[in-house]
Parts: structure tokens; sequence; C-alpha cells
């Protein structure tokens, strides 16, 4: 049976686009080798004045268009308030620029993989997927405090600088933007290795400068620094089994741990009479990240990562019961599942076996991983408990609030799964009752008159 998630029919703008920067952004970042830094002398960042040269110019002009690039495509996630907020956060860390090129701004990006960067003309860009993980304010203040400082450092220009001369990653990216598609001509502004190196990370060495700095700047503006580590064991979190979807420096499993151990000693080292000192920020912090969160558990479901979804939906039950939306996400969440279980496997797979599930999951559509899934008992068995599942989470999100019309719509999915014709004909007649303008209501009426003719055929009509 063909899935029809109505609920998510045009209710998240230009997401596929944002998907495709993602995957291209994955392209650029296999020219950035992790393991590249190890084989070079320590690097350190430039705190100081640093005059650009006239090539130099160029990378800032690009990063200065970079945002404009963003804005046109759909990728930024505009919302005043938070970004004010994230800028309040930002001024209460960062340190006094050096250069008149530099001027700190802090933007979301409409994207769930759990990443962030900073460009090396000031603008921080934060990923819809990471703020949406986080328990506190003094989490963000860490991974904002680490971008700082790869501003504040001039990383992204002595990146440029040292890499600028190897004609063969022209080449290179001169490939990828051919094989980006529609994001080709955004190619042309990435091309720069600075911008890529601020996206995907840099050597280890400027990493660990960022997170040492950024222990600092949190110090001196008050933050909590013991949920620096936090921060990357929740980064580390991989609900799939398999590796995270695309993203940067923030997600790569290895490297967090190392970085929780060495900001963990950094944590020791600190006297305990200035750790009591320090606060988590506001308290109100889950409340203004809910909405982006609740995007997020959409996102993932777009992107086919069910699990991580269901597990953020259900963190937003867990966090007020009383929220109808978090329900509702749940219920769309146990949908998206199909024929898997919601628990991660107690075997993890081989680095073999995850390279081949990331394949096919490439290569096939939801409808034809659902067909394949569910060929087995235990399929079966998982589909149907997850449409119970699914079932009583709409219907608390409509005791909740009778508001709640995307559970209409839920309801009427499961119903027609389950060949309750009828119930699902009442269900999805009262989603379109309360939103007659539907951005999916064509689908909709679709499988309405599709109802019709079976239940037709069921009178003997």
């Amino acid at each position: 049976m063909k899935i029809r998630f109505y609920f998510l029919h045009g209710t998240i703008v230009n997401i596929r686009s944002n998907l495709s920067l993602a995957a291209f952004l994955l392209i650029l970042g296999a020219a950035v080798p992790a393991d590249a830094a190890d084989k070079k002398p320590k690097e350190k960042g430039n705190y100081g004045a640093v005059e650009l040269t006239e090539k130099d110019y160029h990378l800032i002009e690009t990063s200065e268009e970079m945002h404009d690039q963003f804005q046109r495509r759909g990728v930024r996630h505009s919302d005043r308030e938070l970004e004010a907020w994230l800028q309040e956060i930002g001024n209460r860390l960062a340190p006094e620029t050096t250069d008149f090129y530099q001027q700190y701004r802090f933007y979301l990006i409409r994207d769930p993989s759990p990443n962030a960067f900073a460009l090396p003309d000031g603008q921080i860009y934060v990923h819809t997927g990471l703020i949406s993980r986080l328990e506190n304010e003094a989490q963000l203040a860490s991974l904002l405090a680490h971008e700082i400082n790869h501003v504040a450092g001039h990383h992204g220009i002595l990146a440029y600088r040292s890499q600028k001369k190897k004609a063969a990653a022209g080449i290179f990216f001169s490939i990828a933007g051919a094989a980006a598609g529609g994001w080709g001509d955004l190619a042309g502004f990435m091309i720069n290795y600075g911008l890529v190196t601020s996206v995907f990370g840099y050597s280890r060495d400027l990493e660990q400068e960022a997170d040492v700095n950024g222990y600092e700047l949190m110090l001196n503006a008050g933050y909590d620094v013991r949920e620096m580590p936090m921060l990357f064991e929740i980064l580390g979190q991989d609900f799939e089994g398999l590796n995270p979807r695309a993203c940067g420096k923030w997600c790569t499993h290895p490297d967090l741990i190392l970085r929780g151990e060495y900001t963990a000693e950094l944590v020791v080292a600190t006297p305990d009479e200035k750790l009591a000192e320090l606060s988590l920020g506001d308290d109100d912090f889950r409340n203004r990240v809910r909405p982006l969160a609740l995007d997020t558990v959409l996102d993932y479901i777009l992107d086919n990562y069910p699990k991580t979804a269901l597990e953020l939906a259900q963190d937003l039950v867990e966090e007020d019961p009383e929220y109808a939306a978090g329900w509702v996400a749940t219920g769309h969440s146990y949908i998206a599942l199909g024929a898997r279980s919601e628990f991660v496997d107690d075997v993890p797979l081989t680095k073999k076996e995850k390279k081949k599930q990331v394949k096919i999951r490439s290569k096939l559509t939801r409808d034809e991983l659902r067909a394949q899934a569910a060929q087995s008992p235990e399929a079966q068995t998982n589909i149907e408990y997850n449409l119970a599942a699914a079932e009583k989470a709409y219907l608390v999100a409509l005791e909740l609030d009778q508001g709640a019309v995307e559970a209409h719509a839920g309801l009427g999915e499961i119903y027609l799964r389950r060949e309750q014709y009828r119930d699902s004909a009442r269900e999805l007649m009262t989603y379109l009752k309360v939103r007659p303008e539907a951005p999916d209501r064509s689908i909709v009426m679709d499988d309405l008159r599709d109802i019709a003719r079976k239940l037709k055929i069921e009178a003997g009509e």
C-alpha cells in the first residue's frame, strides 16, 4: 500500500531542497580527510589582527554572499525571536573582533543533521537538528563558543591560505559542483577551501583549540562548563544503528568521544568554587526550542530516519505530557517506522553492514523499503504494533486538543491501511472540514474517491 503521509504533504517548505544541500555538502566534505591533520605539524590560530591579502578578499566576499544564497534557497530557518536570542547568547560569549571584516551574526539552518559552522566573516549557523537535541542553554553556549573561536582565531583564513595552492582541490570541487545538480551554482561559492572546512571541520589541532578556548569563553560568560562534555555525549547518539546522516564535525562519532574526554579533563582542573558560580542559562530553554524540535521530528521522517524521529518526539511528550503536537509527532513517527521495531538493535552493525544499509537506503524509495521489509512474520507484527501505537498517540492528542487536526489525517491513514474504509473516510473528511485549504487536499480527495469505490464494491453495487 502506498504511503500517503497526509500530515506531511505541503507542511515543510523546501525541505527536499535542504536535504539536497546536505547531500551536496557531504560531497564537499569528502575532500577534507579526517586523519590528514594528524600528519601535519601542530596548527594554531591567530587571535590578533590579520590583514587580508588580495586573494583573501575573495574568501570574505563569498562568505558574505553565502547568507543571501541560504536565504534564496530556503535553507535558512528565519525566526527573528530565536535569532535575536542566539545573538544575545553569542554576544555574551564573543570577544572583541580584531578586524573590520569580522562581525558576529547568528542564524538557523533548517536541517536535521546535528551540525553548526562559522564562516570567516563571523556568520555562525546552527542546524535546527542540533539545537533541537540540546537540553539547556549552557550546551548551546558550548557549541557557539566553539564556532566563535574559529572566527576569532581566523581559522578559515589560515586554512584557506595553507591549502589554496593545491590545484587538485579546485579540480575536485569542479567535479563536485557538476554532481550537485541544482546546487552547482552554490558550488562556485563553496569552492574556497576555507568555506568547506568551516562546514566540515578543520584539523584536529584547530578543532581542539576551538574547544579549549571555547571552554574559557564559557567560563568568562558564566555558563556551566560541565555541560560541554555532555554536549558531545548527546551528539554521539545514533538511534538508527547507522552512521549519522550528512553532517560535519559535530557528529563524527570517534572525535566526539575524544572531545568529551579532554573537555571533561578541563572540568576536573577547574576549581569547585568556580564551578559553583556557573549557570545553565535560561530556564525556559526547552520551551524556546520546542517548535524547532517538532520540525526536526518531521524532517527526520521525511529523511527516512524514523527511530531518531520517534526518540525526539517521545522526548517532547516526556517534557510536557499535555503537549498535543508532541503526541501527533509521536504518531507520525510510529507510522513512519512501518515494519521496523522502535528499539535499537542490541547487536550493533559492523562498518561493512552500516555501509550496505546506507547504500540500500539511498537507492530505494520509502515505499520500496517498506515493501521489502514487510515480507516476514516479524515485520507484520511490527507493522501492527506501530499502527496501534500511532493510533493511541493520535487519540491522546485529540483528547488534549480537538484542534490537533493532523491527528485526524493520521488516523485516516491508519484505518485506510487496515481497510477500515468507513472509519478512514470519517477521519479524512473531518480533516478536510477543518482544513478545507489543506495543501494535501487533492491527495486526500483521491483517497476518499477510492474509498467510495471500495465501499460500493463491498455493498455489491
